[in-house]
């Protein structure tokens, strides 16, 4: 396992899980009602260190100046007052309660008679990232569907200006808490109608939609996640190519900081979503499915139904699905076959 380089005195001194007291821990842990979400969102001490805090985790990033990248640190709540959390690092285990304030629009985090002050802050992408934990330089996906065509259609008439027409995600919950939210990472296929300069009823192959990296992170002063990316830093890009009715996605681990932490045990969950109000209802010779099929406007499918699980629970990392057991819709465009995935060390 790559042991990473140890964070500055000042990230240390932020939050939990760098020296924390485990007693101090305990002795919160009576009281457990939700953190004021006026704390809540990504704060910053300029471009040196960043912190996103929600009521379930708290994410750090630091740009280690020597070497040139971002560290993360990831900590799961265990217990919390309105003012305080106590978290737990995911990597070292160890626990410590951090202490919050607003002096004006400031953040003032307190950690053992340590204070520092945090300013709102707008978003941002850590990159490159620091070497993973466990040595994982690449990560391959092939995510097999029951059927994909060749082309398809985007910006369709029928549908709603700034709505999603196709989404294939891969999500990671690298924070390890058991839900998709602030500190994980999606790798999306993913199609706003208007995104990009298409034309109305364009038809496009899906590997020419590209792929990103998603990071997940708190609004500002709300209990609410959102997913950020930038479509104009190639280095959130991620190399996306079609072979028949598969779809292969591959990353290096250095893309983000939170991807140090990615590893064959992080649990995944993989999620399909077509939006295709209106079907045509003209049928193609040589196409196995297609809107003809189709009487929904909706179509969605989950890998696992519910929750996330571990690529090493499976033989050679492949974990199949039964087909046509869509949560909503019929098209087999979106009907997950199966996923594997391939860590590179």
């Amino acid at each position: 396992m790559v042991k990473n380089h140890p964070l500055s005195i000042i990230f240390c001194a932020v939050l939990a899980g760098c020296g924390g007291s485990s007693d101090k821990a305990e002795q919160q842990e009576t009281v457990n009602v939700p953190l004021d979400s006026k704390f809540y969102g990504v704060w910053s001490t300029g471009p040196l260190v960043h912190v996103a805090i929600s009521k379930d985790s708290i994410t750090t990033f630091a740009l280690d100046e020597e070497r040139g990248c971002y560290e993360s640190g990831l900590f799961q709540v265990n217990s919390s007052t309105e003012s305080s959390l106590t978290a737990t690092d995911i990597q070292s285990g160890e626990r410590a309660t951090s202490n919050f304030q607003l002096q004006g629009s400031d953040l003032i985090i307190e950690e053992d008679g340590y204070m520092l002050s945090f300013s709102k802050a707008n978003s941002f992408n850590p990159y490159p990232g620091c070497e993973n934990f466990y040595g994982v330089e690449n990560v391959e996906v092939k995510l097999e569907l029951s059927y994909l065509p060749s082309y398809i259609t985007i910006n369709r008439n029928a549908q709603k200006y700034g709505y999603v027409e196709y989404d294939y995600g891969i999500n990671f919950d690298i924070n390890e808490n058991g839900v998709l939210d602030s500190g994980d990472i999606s790798i999306n296929v993913k199609h706003y109608k208007g995104a990009g300069d298409y034309t109305d009823n364009h038809e496009i192959s899906i590997a020419e939609l590209g792929s990103k990296i998603w990071t997940l992170l708190p609004q500002h002063q709300t209990d609410s996640i959102q997913s950020t990316t930038d479509s104009n830093e190639d280095n959130n890009t991620v190399q996306l190519t079609q072979t028949g009715n598969s779809l292969i996605l591959s990353f290096d681990t250095n893309q983000s900081s939170l991807l140090a932490h990615i590893s064959e045990d992080t649990p995944v969950q993989v999620s399909t979503y077509l939006s295709y109000p209106q079907p045509e209802p003209e049928v193609l010779e040589g196409w196995q499915d297609g809107p003809w099929n189709w009487s929904s406007k909706t179509h969605r499918d989950f890998l696992p139904e519910q929750g996330f699980t571990q690529p090493t629970l499976y033989p050679e990392m492949v974990i199949d699905d039964a087909t046509t057991d869509l949560t909503e819709g019929e098209s087999m465009w979106i009907d997950i076959k199966s996923v594997q995935f391939k860590f590179t060390k």
